[in-house]
């Protein structure tokens, strides 16, 4: 249905799974990147920027917690 031929479909599936799986690990990779940066500054950040990410990500969670049972 999708334009790959039978015999090939195994071959198709392998190669996306290690795609999504590379795709992760350099999410992962440019994260930590990321965080190894912040921490390395020599600024002084002041205490309430620790709790940024956290809320920034609870509150995406919620929000498409939400957007999805009012579909429901």
């Amino acid at each position: 249905e999708v334009g790959v031929p039978a015999n090939a479909v195994a071959l198709a599936l392998l190669f996306f799974n290690f795609g999504v799986e590379i795709g992760q690990l350099l999410f992962v990779a440019v994260a930590l990147w990321v965080i190894r940066a912040v921490r390395r500054a020599t600024r002084d950040w002041p205490k309430w920027v620790e709790t940024v990410p956290p809320y920034a990500i609870g509150g995406s969670a919620a929000f498409w917690v939400i957007q999805r049972l009012a579909v429901l």
